[in-house]
């Protein structure tokens, strides 16, 4: 017989799995309810959740896609509403990104945006020291519209800060 014998087997096996499933769920579903099962809808529903499953839009919610990553076009009021939201000394307009998962398709996008911080001076000792490396992190969140191609527009008055983290 060799591998036609095999796969039989095989086969047999998973057919044997697959009715045991199912008198097991039954089973436990006349018990939990006390009522007589649909046996169809309960069919129905099993086959309904595994093609959910394999549905493109679970599938690309599932399978992380790298962000689009956007230039901002207004950098510098940007910088000044983040500079106020977040309660620090300055911010690095020139590393400053957007990032979404949404495409830009001339219509408005949400956009997570990023940037370091300057948190002042130190001056802990006996001497003032002007930091000239940014030591903050500054994540917010935005509504941002088509500009040009790869380019948006910030809509500083729905700019919320996610957070502001020390990085040094």
């Amino acid at each position: 017989m060799g591998k036609a014998g095999s796969i039989i087997k095989v086969f047999l096996v998973l057919v044997l799995m697959l009715v045991f499933f199912e008198a097991g769920l039954i089973g436990s579903y006349t018990i939990v309810t006390s009522e007589v099962p649909d046996i169809q809808n309960l069919v129905n529903m099993q086959a309904q959740s595994l093609l959910d499953i394999f549905n493109k839009d679970n599938l690309e919610k599932i399978i992380a896609k790298d962000p689009n990553v956007y230039q901002i076009s207004n950098r510098a009021d940007v910088g000044n509403a983040l500079k106020g939201l977040a309660n620090v000394d300055g911010v690095n307009v020139n590393d400053m990104n957007a990032t979404s998962n949404q495409t830009l398709n001339r219509k408005p996008i949400n956009v997570e945006i990023v940037t370091f911080g300057y948190s002042g001076f130190d001056s802990s000792g006996d001497e003032i020291i002007i930091k000239s490396s940014p030591d903050l992190k500054v994540v917010a969140s935005a509504v941002a519209n088509y500009y040009s191609k790869n380019k948006v527009k910030i809509d500083i008055s729905t700019i919320k800060i996610i957070s502001v983290v020390k990085i040094n």
